[in-house]
Formats: C-alpha cells, structure tokens, sequence
C-alpha cells in the first residue's frame, strides 16, 4: 500500500501549474530512541535546529505563500512569525480537509481521490 500522506499530497501537485517548493518545519525523521521505524513529534529543541533554514527560505526563495501541513506546523510557523494559511494534515481522516484548502490556494478544480484508509 502507498503511503497514505505522500499518495494525496501528489495528486494534487499533479493539478497544479505553477512551481511548488515543499519543506517540513523539522526535515528530519524523529523516531522512538528504541525503534528507528517508529513516527513521534519533534521537539522544541529539533524545531529550533531548523529555524535557519526555514527563515533562509522564506526570505530568499520569494515565496508567494507559506501553507502550514498540520497543526505542528502551523504553531511553529507563528512561533517563527511567518505568517501561513493553515491546511489539516492529509494522513487520518485529513485529506479531504487538505486537498480543499490546496485547491482553494491554486484554484484548481479537479476533484480530490478519494479518502483512503488504513486497510
């Protein structure tokens, strides 16, 4: 089975006729210390590590819009001062959620896949 968020997030790019640069607030895999194929939070401190990098992006790259992926997101965006429209995050239950508010954005019209499930 594809992954869920990566599945979505593609199709709808796929709609889209303009540039799109994507970078996650912390672009690392945080995991459980015990198990590298587990999926946590990241903290305060791993946020604060990639603050430069989002800051240098930002102002450098002329970015139209700032579209915040998950309440995370979105709380570390304002954190930062950068202002975002904020999108649920597309994996568990979000993708209808999300793809609206990216079609929405980029004035596409195509209709979203269907919400996928687990199994």
């Amino acid at each position: 089975m594809a992954e869920r968020t990566a599945h979505v997030v593609q199709g709808l790019l796929r709609q889209i006729k303009t540039s799109v640069f994507m970078w996650n607030v912390f672009p690392l895999h945080p995991y459980e210390e015990a198990d590298p194929f587990t999926n946590r939070k990241h903290t305060a401190q791993e946020r604060e590590m990639s603050r430069f990098a989002i800051d240098w992006l930002v102002n450098r790259l002329s970015i139209d819009v700032v579209i915040a992926i998950g309440r995370d997101a979105e709380l570390a965006l304002a954190e930062m001062g950068i202002t975002a429209v904020s999108a649920r995050h597309p994996s568990y239950g979000g993708q209808r959620d999300f793809a609206r508010v990216i079609q929405n954005i980029y004035e596409t019209t195509q209709a979203a896949e269907p919400q996928l499930t687990l199994f």
